[in-house]
């Protein structure tokens, strides 16, 4: 064999060994890698281009009082609107330049477990559009006790009552209700049983807004 043909000979030698272990080498790496890896090349393709398109939100409902909303797994109806000063049952007391906002629903959870009350996706989620609350209460409306925990498939009649500025809103208005929408997700690690989050708007409800009745009004002696 000539010089020539041995230095090929140890060339193609040399590059088999070469093959043999790369093949070797690649068959160690998790799959989970290799699918990891190309996501990110992939993503950063994608950003390359102009990035990835945001999903489109839904616009949220515009319904009327009386009618049904389901989301974040709680179905609400608003049922009336009223305000006045001091009112009786109500959980709040406005201070001087204050007054009570007192909004009627018809609530019921639909999600399998006890749920908080006023918490920011259920009826801490309930607001009015474009008015600041000052403080805020929820009682039942068969016996004026407070609402803790809404339970499980149990329409409950629901009385929110607010405080607000005296001057936002006056009986014959129109109030806008926003109702809360919100995903639902599974903890793992280090977030553990069942959260809410992404809190936002999933409906509006204009109600035409009464005087509260005045034996329902707290008169100073």
């Amino acid at each position: 064999m000539g010089e020539n043909e041995a230095d090929a000979a140890n060339r193609a030698a040399s590059e088999a060994r070469a093959a043999a272990w790369a093949r070797t080498m690649a068959d160690r790496i998790p799959t989970g890698w290799i699918i990891t890896g190309a996501g990110a090349v992939l993503l950063g393709a994608t950003a390359a281009f102009g990035g990835l398109e945001p999903a489109p939100q839904p616009v949220p409902e515009e319904l009327a009082v009386g009618e049904h909303y389901v989301g974040s797994d709680l179905e609400i109806a608003v049922l009336g609107a009223e305000v006045g000063g001091e009112v009786q049952g109500a959980g709040v007391v406005p201070d001087e330049g204050e007054e009570t906002l007192i909004v009627t629903l018809e609530v019921t959870n639909l999600f399998s477990e006890p749920r908080i009350a006023l918490a920011p996706h259920s009826l801490s989620g309930v607001h009015i559009d474009g008015v600041e609350i000052v403080r805020s209460d929820a009682r039942r409306v068969e016996d004026d006790s407070v609402l803790s925990y809404l339970q499980p498939d149990v329409p409950t009649r629901v009385r929110l009552a607010w405080t607000i500025d005296a001057d936002a809103i006056a009986p014959g208005d129109e109030v806008r209700l926003v109702l809360p929408d919100s995903t639902r997700s599974e903890g793992a690690f280090v977030t553990r049983g069942t959260y809410w989050s992404d809190v936002r708007t999933g409906a509006y409800v204009t109600v035409p807004v009464a005087a509260v009745p005045a034996d329902r009004e707290v008169v100073e002696p």
